[in-house]
């Protein structure tokens, strides 16, 4: 608070964080400049408000077959806004109107994963995460996408070739594996010799 008179011996502190403890302290002061400050009052805590922060860096992928990996930054405590803290996780494949939500009750949690046999590979999916607490819902992150896991390459390369160049140097050509956007993103070949 700004500069109390001298005659006022209460005042109102604002703009603090919901559901976090304080302490104060009280420095008299007058021409010559402030004394010491008095001892800590005892800890009050602000009453519970509904979490007002989304999480940020919401992104995903990878996993395993059939899986879509969802992650975000966890919320921090003196931002939770109080207690019962815990996310809302929802996704829709890209294109469709419904969202699946799914609720995450660890506050410390930095993930999700859905587990589905209908989930293709390499799918775009919309994502978005949200913040709740025992007040009510708190606001969603901003919408982004996420693909589900990769499917390993289902063919081999065709029309292997070597040719030998020199007495320690042979040439391996081979046509390209047609690339599917199904699949996932081919990374590369393996050429081994036996």
């Amino acid at each position: 608070p700004d500069v109390i008179d001298g005659k006022t011996f209460t005042t109102t502190v604002v703009d603090l964080n919901p559901w976090v403890e304080y302490e104060f302290r009280v420095v008299a002061s007058n021409k010559i400049g402030g004394g010491e400050p008095s001892l800590p009052s005892e800890k009050v805590r602000t009453e519970e408000a509904v979490p007002e922060i989304p999480p940020s860096e919401v992104s995903g992928g990878g996993g395993s077959r059939s899986e879509l990996v969802i992650t975000w930054d966890p919320i921090p405590e003196e931002l939770q806004n109080g207690e019962g803290f815990g996310y809302v996780v929802a996704f829709r494949p890209f294109g469709t109107t419904t969202w699946i939500q799914t609720v995450v009750t660890s506050p410390d949690t930095p993930r999700y994963v859905f587990r589905n046999e209908s989930i293709l590979p390499f799918s775009p999916y919309e994502v978005k995460v949200g913040v709740y607490n025992n007040k009510g819902e708190g606001p969603f992150s901003s919408v982004t996408t996420v693909f589900s896991a990769e499917e390993e390459p289902s063919t081999a390369p065709s029309g292997v070739s070597a040719t030998s160049l020199s007495s320690s140097v042979i040439e391996v050509s081979w046509a390209a594996i047609p690339w599917k956007m199904s699949s996932g993103r081919l990374l590369g070949y393996e050429v081994s010799s036996f």
